[in-house]
């Protein structure tokens, strides 16, 4: 699966990324020191499973180690992110 940075909280260190343009985005905390921007790509075979995982940032060619928090509706994502 791959999803689209599209939300930055970068004083929570909480991010919102949309899974394959569907709709659906997997907000995750950054657990690393390697910071995805918007508009990154990152993937992972199952964006659902709620604990720490290890992303591929596609765009920047690095490993991301992050904690799912959720996966909800863009009308969620500013909530989830704390803005």
């Amino acid at each position: 699966m791959k999803a689209e940075v599209k939300v930055v909280n970068l004083v929570r260190g909480t991010y919102a990324a949309e899974i394959d343009g569907s709709g659906e985005y997997v907000i995750f905390e950054l657990l690393d020191s390697n910071e995805p921007e918007i508009g990154d790509f990152v993937s992972y075979p199952d964006f659902y499973s709620m604990r720490g995982e290890t992303f591929k940032n596609l765009t920047q060619q690095c490993e991301v180690d992050v904690y799912v928090q959720n996966v909800c509706g863009a009308g969620l994502v500013q909530k989830q992110c704390m803005l």
